[in-house]
């Protein structure tokens, strides 16, 4: 098992549920939430409580560098299918990608003494292919 650094991560985005796969240019993070619903279950007498699992929640959130020619992440955010979405940890394995569909928003975030920013978030909108 090895460690690696996040500088050779990459989010790849569709503007459409159908659209292809494009890189998403100056992004510096991106986070994949993957937790599980557990439904509690802990009958009387219980030493302890317990639980059942549910249903996965697939949601995260990016950043980037704001890139006046690159309308990619806009565009998704006005897609009436969703996007797609695929989350590569490192461009060395490109096997290991996180990848589906997706119903994407984001914002604009700028100030006196930082750069233009692009935050954005992400909830699923289907079933997601996990490495």
């Amino acid at each position: 098992m090895s460690a690696h650094h996040g500088k050779n991560g990459m989010l790849y985005m569709s503007t459409s549920g159908t659209g292809p796969l494009v890189l998403v240019g100056q992004v510096s993070e991106y986070s994949l939430d993957m937790a599980t619903d557990t439904v509690e279950v802990t009958p009387l007498g219980s030493p302890n409580k317990t639980y059942v699992l549910g249903l996965r929640d697939i949601k995260g959130t990016f950043a980037a560098n704001w890139d006046e020619v690159d309308n990619t992440v806009w565009d998704a955010t006005k897609s009436q299918d969703g996007c797609k979405l695929a989350f590569y940890p490192s461009k060395l394995f490109p096997a290991k990608v996180f990848t589906g569909p997706a119903w994407v928003s984001a914002s604009l975030k700028l100030g006196v003494s930082a750069a233009v920013t692009l935050d954005g978030n992400f909830v699923a909108n289907g079933a997601w292919t996990v490495p």
